[in-house]
């Protein structure tokens, strides 16, 4: 006999499961920001300053690097890692 409650059962674990990894990727950017921009960012003199693509190098690697990597990143889990729960009628 199958338990009507298995179902929801199912889906907070997958929906858990999905939040705790959405949870470490952002820790994650947001430890590599805030560390390697505080390290290579500041006391920066005004020669010193290297550009990549026009974006100071400091800020290249370490806010528009891991932005593009959390894009790709958001990319990859809608498509790979996101899963839909089967429908409620179709449970029944």
């Amino acid at each position: 006999m199958n338990d009507p409650a298995q179902p929801e059962a199912n889906s907070l674990r997958q929906s858990r499961r999905e939040l705790w990894l959405i949870l470490l990727a952002w820790l994650g950017c947001a430890v590599w920001v805030i560390s390697y921009c505080s390290i290579n960012g500041y006391h920066l003199a005004p020669e010193e300053v290297a550009t990549v693509l026009g974006f100071p190098d400091w800020v290249f690697w370490g806010v528009v690097t891991p932005w593009m990597i959390a894009n790709a990143f958001t990319f990859w889990f809608c498509l790979r890692a996101l899963k839909n729960d089967e429908d409620e009628e179709a449970a029944r």
